[in-house]
């Protein structure tokens, strides 16, 4: 493998971010991941056995899951919210594919545009390319004369992500 595609891979990979508690936050780009972990904020939890992230002078696991040494408060109200969805969780419903054209999704866009009142919900987010992203703007995608190749839904199982970590937790 060479350089230039670990680095595309890295740039395109995401981890997830667990609290102190091992409650599931949300996913983070896998740099984003890294830094934390040269702050030392974070644990490694698990990560590619096969893979690492070199520099100069440190040598770091290609994390897939960290958990924050401190514990975040989140306030109750974006917790109880279950329309409410982060950036890591669209790409990672949509399996990171643009909902436009079918590309490799590396953005998300407001379906509704938040201009005109559209939520950081399910239902209102979706993962696109930035090309599409771009193009479609400021507009809804009829005005766009974009339609969606998927109507974005709300996960049947929210929790799904979170008994994978317990069960990954619990495992000898």
């Amino acid at each position: 493998m060479n350089q230039q595609t670990t680095a595309q891979q890295l740039v395109n990979s995401v981890t997830l971010l667990l609290n102190a508690s091992l409650e599931v936050l949300s996913y983070v780009d896998t740099p984003r991941a890294l830094t934390l972990l040269v702050n030392e904020q974070v644990t490694v939890i698990r990560a590619d056995p096969d893979r690492f992230v070199r520099s100069t002078h440190l040598t770091l696991p290609w994390p897939s899951i960290v958990a924050l040494k401190r514990y975040v408060l989140i306030p109750r109200d974006l917790r109880s919210d279950p329309e409410l969805a982060s950036r890591g969780e669209v790409l990672q419903r949509d399996k990171r594919t643009c909902a436009y054209c079918g590309a490799r999704g590396t953005t998300i866009d407001h379906v509704l545009p938040q201009s005109r009142g559209g939520r950081n919900t399910w239902t209102n987010l979706v993962a696109a390319c930035t090309s599409c992203n771009n193009r479609k703007a400021d507009r809804t995608p009829d005005e766009a004369r974009m339609p969606l190749l998927f109507q974005p839904r709300r996960p049947s199982e929210p929790s799904r992500t979170q008994q994978m970590v317990w069960d990954l937790l619990a495992a000898p």
